[in-house]
C-alpha cells in the first residue's frame, strides 16, 4: 500500500508539471541494444551482448545495420568522417557506410583532426592523412592531435610542437604541454607552467602549479590549491581567488567561493551569487544548477527560469533536457520548462542530430521529437 501512494504521489507530481501542447515523440529505433552511442552524420555505434559477448556495430537512423555487429571489434567516436576500428589488437579506420578506408595495422592512433591522426608504428608515432599515407614519417616517442595547425610531440624525453609537414616550431623542451587554444599553449618547466605562442616566445611566465587551455581568451590557473582567470596577457580577470572553477563557456564560468557555486562572466563580474550546491557550465543558453537536491536551470542572465524540482537533469542540448523526479523514470523538458516528452525511460542522453538514446528495461534505442 506504501508503494502505492508513492508511485501516485510521483504521478501526480509530473501532472502538475508544465506540458507543452505540441507534444510529438516517438520511438524511432527499437530498444536492442545494450550500449549505443549518440548518432554522427547518421550513423551511431551500437552494441549487442551475446553470451556475455560484446558485438559491435553500425546502424544508420532507421535502425538497419550499416556494419553488422561483430565480436572481437572495437569502434570509437567517428571524427571528420572516420571513427578508429580495432581488429585484432591493430587499429585502422573506418567511414560512416562501415568501410575500412586505413587497415587496421597499427598498435595505437588518435582520432583525425584538421586532416591528420596520430599513429604508432611498432615503437614510434608518425602521422597520416585520411587515405593513409604517411605524412609525417614516425620518429616520436609520444604525439598528440593537431590543433590550430600544430601538434605537441615527445622527442628525447621533451615534448615540443610541429606543423603540419613535421617541422618543429617549438622546440622540445618541455616537461610536459597542452593544445594550442587562441594562439597560445601551455607548457610546464622546472619552474611550474606557463603559455608559449605559436613561435615558441614564452608569452606568460611558468609559476602555476596546475592549467587549464584558454578557452574564450581566458585560462583557469591554479597555485596551492586557489584557481584565478587570466587574460592573454597573463594580467589576473579580477581579484578573487576561488575555492574551485570551471572553464568559460558561452561567456559565464561557474565559481565556487565558501563552499557554494555562482557564475562570473567574461569581464570578472559576479553574474550569479555562490548560493547553489552545485552548478554547470552553460549551454545552449541555459546552466543547470543544484539546490537543496533539486535540479534547476538559469537563463543568460542568471535569472532561475525553471526552478530546482528534478532529482537529475542534464544540460540542455538541441534544446530540450532530459530530467527525472525519481531516478527511474526520464523524460525531456524544453527550454521554457514544459514537459515534451512524458516521463518513461529508465535513462536519457542528450539529443544530437535529432536523436536521443534512451533506455528501457534494460535496453537502448532511440528516439526523436518533431
Amino acid at each position: 500500500m506504501m508503494m502505492k501512494r508513492f508511485m501516485i504521489k510521483i504521478l501526480l507530481t509530473f501532472s502538475l508539471m508544465p506540458f507543452s501542447a505540441a507534444m510529438a515523440n516517438k520511438i524511432v529505433i527499437n530498444y536492442d541494444f545494450d550500449a549505443v552511442s549518440p548518432f554522427y552524420q547518421d550513423t551511431a555505434i551500437v552494441v549487442q551482448n551475446k553470451q556475455g559477448i560484446p558485438y559491435v556495430g553500425l546502424i544508420n537512423t532507421v535502425g538497419e545495420f550499416i556494419l553488422p555487429p561483430q565480436k572481437h571489434i572495437e569502434i570509437k567516436a567517428f571524427n571528420e568522417g572516420l571513427a578508429p576500428i580495432r581488429i585484432d589488437q591493430r587499429w585502422g579506420f573506418i567511414d560512416t557506410s562501415g568501410q575500412i578506408v586505413i587497415p587496421a595495422i597499427f598498435k595505437k592512433l588518435t582520432s583525425f583532426n584538421e586532416g591528420l591522426a596520430a599513429v604508432l608504428e611498432e615503437d614510434k608515432w608518425g602521422f597520416i592523412n585520411t587515405k593513409g599515407e604517411w605524412v609525417i614519417s614516425p620518429r616520436f616517442d609520444k604525439a598528440d592531435i593537431f590543433q590550430e595547425g600544430k601538434a605537441a610531440v615527445k622527442q628525447y624525453g621533451s615534448w615540443g610542437f610541429i606543423d603540419e609537414q613535421g617541422r618543429w616550431v617549438v622546440q622540445a623542451k618541455f616537461r610536459d604541454t597542452k593544445r594550442f587554444s587562441g594562439g597560445l599553449a601551455a607548457v610546464k618547466t622546472n619552474d611550474g607552467w606557463g603559455y608559449v605562442d605559436t613561435q615558441g616566445h614564452m608569452m606568460i611566465t611558468p609559476k602555476y602549479d596546475t592549467v587549464y587551455s584558454f578557452n574564450e581568451q581566458r585560462a583557469l590557473v591554479s597555485n596551492n590549491q586557489s584557481w584565478r582567470f587570466i587574460s592573454q596577457d597573463g594580467t589576473l580577470l579580477n581579484d578573487k581567488e576561488y575555492e574551485h572553477a570551471q572553464p568559460f563557456s558561452e561567456g559565464k564560468a561557474v565559481v565556487m567561493h565558501n563552499g557554494k557555486y555562482g557564475y562570473i562572466d567574461i569581464q570578472g563580474n559576479e553574474l550569479v551569487s555562490p548560493v547553489y550546491d552545485n552548478a554547470w557550465s552553460y549551454r545552449d543558453g541555459l546552466a543547470r544548477v543544484e539546490k537543496a537536491g533539486k535540479v534547476g536551470y538559469l537563463d543568460a542572465t542568471g535569472k532561475l527560469v525553471i526552478e530546482p524540482q528534478y532529482k537529475w537533469g542534464q544540460s540542455f542540448q538541441e534544446g530540450l533536457a532530459a530530467v527525472t523526479l525519481d531516478y527511474w523514470d526520464y523524460g525531456y523538458i524544453n527550454q521554457r520548462g514544459e514537459l515534451v516528452i512524458p516521463p518513461q525511460y529508465d535513462d536519457a542522453k542528450p539529443f544530437n542530430n535529432g536523436l536521443a538514446p534512451v533506455k528501457h528495461e534494460g535496453k537502448w534505442g532511440y528516439v526523436s521529437f518533431d
